[in-house]
């Protein structure tokens, strides 16, 4: 058996720095909070829980003196009401995602309408939203485009959550200029990293036998990578850690391939590889 895993996998730069500043602040404090998890990945953010942060989701909860904004940034609102409390705020929002906002606002300040293409439940899209002065909708897809009302006199404009899919992204596009605004501004605010993963997983999976993809369930850009893969390949499967793989996805398998979402460690990647080697070995 073979194993080829993609370029890009652990980290991506945006993860990588979070976890750097959260690590920092747990240093120079005995105890930090942070504003939802700091990244998608439990168990990055169970061993930075061992070390002193503490995870909350009101901010009514604060308890203490500095708190930690997640890589998926936080709506001003919330952010204003913590500084006024007199909180230290250790901002690690990605700068990507700090570019989205920074559009999101300009876009509203503007008098445009706004669609957001993305997962409206989602941290990094309530926090766009809480950027807007305008009317704004929230669709995962073109279809939910569709239910759009825009007058033939608005303005639009058209940002993404940056895990969307460019795919994803343009549908929506295409389907809200058919609807004939008088104006419409398109900004692609998907992160490289995420495209030039799903572009590596395409690739990868169209040449092994296997597909797995590694990453936290409640990880945006981890299950659009899963998503990518499965249309591509039935036998492509998704796994938080080595314990959720299974012997019976490598029946007859000569090649696996594997990708991870941004918010995977490399230390996990290497513990799924080897799970895998394993089996194959336990197989002779």
């Amino acid at each position: 058996m073979k194993i080829i895993l993609t370029k890009r996998t652990g980290f991506c730069f945006g993860v990588k720095r979070t976890v750097t500043m959260a690590e920092a602040a747990l240093k120079k404090n005995k105890s930090v909070c942070s504003f939802g998890s700091i990244i998608h990945n439990r168990q990055v953010v169970k061993g930075l829980s061992r070390r002193g942060l503490k995870v909350i989701i009101n901010k009514d909860n604060i308890r203490t003196k500095a708190v930690v904004i997640s890589s998926h940034g936080l709506s001003p609102k919330v952010t204003d009401y913590i500084s006024e409390k007199g909180r230290t705020i250790i901002d690690t929002t990605c700068p990507f995602v700090l570019n989205a906002q920074r559009i999101a606002r300009s876009l509203g300040e503007s008098g445009y309408t706004c669609v957001i293409v993305g997962d409206r439940e989602h941290p990094e899209v309530k926090a766009l939203v809480g950027f807007l002065s305008c009317r704004v909708y929230v669709v995962k897809d073109k279809k939910e485009a569709g239910s759009i009302r825009v007058k033939p006199s608005e303005k639009v404009g058209i940002i993404s959550q940056t895990t969307q899919s460019t795919e994803n992204f343009l549908d929506v596009v295409k389907k809200v200029l058919g609807k004939g605004p008088r104006e419409l501004r398109i900004f692609n605010t998907i992160c490289r990293d995420v495209v030039e993963r799903q572009e590596a997983a395409r690739h990868l999976a169209r040449t092994v036998d296997v597909m797995v993809v590694i990453g936290g369930k409640d990880s945006a850009n981890t299950r659009r990578l899963y998503e990518v893969c499965k249309k591509i390949s039935d036998r492509a499967y998704l796994v938080e850690t080595e314990n959720g793989l299974e012997n019976r996805w490598f029946k007859n398998a000569r090649v696996i391939g594997i990708t991870s979402g941004a918010s995977t460690p490399d230390w996990i990647v290497e513990r799924v590889a080897n799970k895998i080697k394993g089996q194959n070995r336990n197989r002779k």
